[in-house]
């Protein structure tokens, strides 16, 4: 019994720092394309190195929590495989954000966001950064109270679904824009990464519900 204390204990702290890493990673990604979308260029190639240094420090905290996850194949609150699948959800995350900022890092230097979208650019920005930080909330509650953490998957289902609005929203706005195939064609593919965290985030949310169901008495 009390070396699966002790086990739950260390899960518990590398967990707590994995998931730090990954909100910090999901701010540096907001204030990121918050000064690419008000064309502050100067301010973005520091943010960007932030961006893959982060991603690289939580792939480091993820194998250390792997090593210490299955060196006892017993239970902790639940089954060591789902938590395998949660932290390499979440890895993901952070993946997808440093695809992002790599992507903006090769546009075109005279790429600009179209004047129309940029306040609706800021609303899914600001969404792509509440709903990770909702979904690492989850998946922290997770640890002491189902009924909490269930609730807040319902909250991120409400938050893609204003992404998924917003989206076609922005996309209906660039798709006028016929005399410049291009700009369109590279503003379509930040706004669909942009979206696709967030649909992950939902996902990954899902997934945990179904946990709560698989585990009730938790």
């Amino acid at each position: 019994m009390n070396d699966l204390r002790k086990k739950k204990q260390n899960i518990d702290a590398i967990n707590k720092q994995f998931q730090e890493e990954i909100r910090n990673g999901a701010e540096s990604l907001y204030n990121y394309m918050a000064d690419f979308i008000d064309n502050r260029l100067d301010k973005i190639d520091e943010k960007f190195h932030e961006i893959i240094m982060q991603e690289k420090h939580c792939d480091r905290i993820k194998e250390n929590y792997i090593e210490v996850l299955f060196k006892d194949k017993r239970a902790l609150p639940f089954l060591v495989e789902d938590r395998y699948k949660i932290i390499t959800s979440l890895d993901k995350i952070l993946n997808m954000s440093e695809f992002i900022a790599r992507y903006i890092q090769v546009l075109p230097p005279q790429f600009k966001f179209f004047e129309e979208i940029r306040e609706d650019m800021h609303k899914l920005n600001k969404l792509c950064l509440e709903t990770v930080n909702q979904l690492l909330n989850c998946t922290l509650l997770m640890e002491t109270s189902f009924s909490g953490a269930y609730e807040i998957t319902f909250e991120i289902e409400k938050w893609r679904r204003q992404a998924h609005d917003l989206k076609f929203n922005l996309l209906y706005t660039i798709f006028q824009k016929t005399e410049d195939p291009l700009r369109v064609n590279l503003t379509w593919k930040i706004i669909s990464l942009i979206y696709d965290i967030i649909s992950w985030a939902e996902e990954i949310s899902d997934y945990l519900r179904g946990l709560i169901i698989k585990y009730p008495s938790r």
